[in-house]
């Protein structure tokens, strides 16, 4: 009796944790695997081209060989964008999954369990203008590879990289299928591993507007919009991905 009840007890305890580590899963990478998603290597270890890059990448977000054709005839090429350098808010708009407008509250150096990112800025949020995930009106975190890396007086810096800082009212084109997908790429396993089976959702920054007024100044592009020309110009993109607009206000 005894024997059967500890085979009962060993059989059954796996299938008693399976629903718990189910539900830990990360709810941007089951709406990857949903829409399609496949790391990259999983089919042997050759390097995808940029064209391949591309393809999978709207393959990710869910887009339709329809939506992709209708974005193009708006000047968003998202099978050719690696050709179209600088990138414009349309195409950012497209490669989000996630558009804030908030303020930088909280910075963090986490202790990570993996050596790549340094930096978690806390945003809080004042309105989503694009929120695929459905995420609350509260803060967003965005990760950064420059910051402390944990050792005295030592620090990563990312050349060309946008970082936050506390107090900044800026509107963010944010991507949490892009972190799973860097990481996927650059073969950070330990990381890939990590974002995929954590139940919180994290962001890398593609990129930052500064808010003054109503007016939207990006460092990058050297280049200054209106508040409500660029809120128009994401409402036109969102209408040919979604056909109504998923604003969350």
């Amino acid at each position: 009796m005894k024997e059967r009840n500890w085979f009962l007890i060993v059989y059954l305890l796996p299938l008693m944790l399976v629903p718990s580590v189910l539900a830990q899963v990360n709810p941007v990478y089951q709406r990857m695997i949903q829409n399609g998603w496949k790391y990259p290597f999983e089919n042997g270890f050759r390097k995808p081209t940029p064209p391949e890059l591309d393809s999978e990448s709207c393959k990710t977000m869910g887009y339709t060989d329809s939506t992709v054709a209708n974005l193009k005839e708006m000047g968003v090429d998202l099978l050719e964008r690696w050709k179209i350098r600088p990138w414009d808010e349309k195409m950012w708009t497209a490669l989000s999954d996630c558009i804030v407008i908030g303020t930088v509250s909280k910075i963090e150096h986490p202790s990570w369990p993996i050596p790549w990112y340094h930096t978690v800025a806390y945003v809080q949020v004042e309105e989503f203008l694009r929120n695929d995930y459905g995420l609350p009106k509260a803060q967003v975190a965005v990760l950064e590879v420059s910051g402390p890396t944990g050792r005295p007086g030592e620090r990563v810096t990312r050349i060309g990289e946008d970082t936050l800082n506390i107090g900044e009212h800026v509107l963010l084109f944010l991507s949490g299928s892009g972190l799973i997908t860097t990481a996927a790429l650059n073969s950070q396993q330990n990381l890939y591993n990590y974002l995929i089976n954590d139940s919180n959702v994290w962001f890398e920054m593609l990129a930052r507007y500064d808010i003054q007024s109503d007016q939207l100044l990006s460092k990058r592009e050297k280049q200054i919009l209106s508040l409500s020309q660029m809120r128009n110009e994401i409402g036109r993109v969102l209408s040919v991905i979604h056909r109504t607009v998923p604003v969350d206000k």
